[in-house]
C-alpha cells in the first residue's frame, strides 16, 4: 500500500492505546502492531495499483504518485506531532526503499543494504508464522491488480475508511473529554474565593 494508508493505520493504532495507563506498554504495543500492520497492508496491496517499477512515461502513474506524495505530506503535517510513534513504526519498513533507491539515484553502494531487510522480515512473518501465514493464504486468493490503474480506487476506498474510523474514534472520545471538563469546572467553582473574605 501507499504511504498515506500506512500513516493512517499507525495513527489509529497509537490512538487505540491512548487510555492505557502504562506509557511503556502503550508505546510497545503501538510499535509492534504498527510495524506488523505494514506487512498486512503490503499483502493486501495486490488488489491496488502498485506496479513494482516506476513509469515516468505514464501520465497517470506520475499524477497518481504526485497525489500520493502530496497526501503523505499533508497527513504528516496534520498528525506527526500527536502520533509520531504510530506513524514512524507503520512506515518504518519503507526505509528499505530509501536506502535501496537512494543508492541507485546517488550511484553509491552500501554493501549490507542491497536487499529490503525489513520487508524480508515481514515477508517471513506473514508467509511462515501462523496465524499470519493463514491470513496471507486468504489474501493470496484476491486478484492481482497491481498493473491496473483503476485499482487505485481500492486504495482510495481504504484511505476513506481509515479516515472514517479515525473520525469515529475522535467522536467516541468527546463525551469522556467533556465529562472531564465538567468535573474540572465543578471543582474549580467549588473552591472558596479567598479574595472575597
Amino acid at each position: 500500500m501507499q504511504e498515506p494508508t500506512h500513516i493512517l493505520t499507525g495513527i489509529i493504532i497509537q490512538k487505540a492505546f491512548f487510555r492505557v495507563k502504562s506509557r511503556g506498554i502503550a508505546l510497545g504495543l503501538t510499535a509492534t502492531l504498527a510495524f506488523l500492520s505494514h506487512g498486512f497492508l503490503d499483502e493486501l496491496a495486490r488488489i491496488t495499483f502498485h506496479p513494482a517499477d516506476p513509469d515516468f512515461q505514464s501520465l497517470f502513474w506520475v499524477g497518481y504518485h504526485a497525489a500520493v506524495a502530496l497526501t503523505t505530506i499533508i497527513f504528516l503535517v496534520l498528525w506527526w506531532k500527536k502520533y509520531p510513534w504510530g506513524i514512524a513504526f507503520a512506515a518504518l519498513p519503507d526505509v528499505d526503499w530509501i536506502f535501496i533507491h537512494g543508492q541507485e539515484i546517488f550511484h553509491v553502494t552500501i554493501p549490507f543494504y542491497q536487499h529490503p531487510h525489513l520487508h524480508d522480515v515481514l515477508h517471513m512473518i506473514y508467509h511462515q508464522i501462523p496465524p499470519f501465514s493463514w491470513l496471507t493464504t486468504i489474501l493470496n486468493r484476491l486478484p492481482n491488480e497491481r498493473h491496473n490503474p483503476w485499482a487505485c480506487l481500492w486504495e482510495v476506498l481504504v484511505v476513506t475508511m481509515l479516515l472514517l474510523i479515525l473520525r469515529l474514534m475522535k467522536m467516541a472520545q468527546r463525551p469522556a473529554v467533556q465529562k472531564l471538563k465538567r468535573i474540572a469546572n465543578k471543582s474549580f467553582r467549588s473552591k472558596p474565593d479567598h479574595n472575597s473574605e
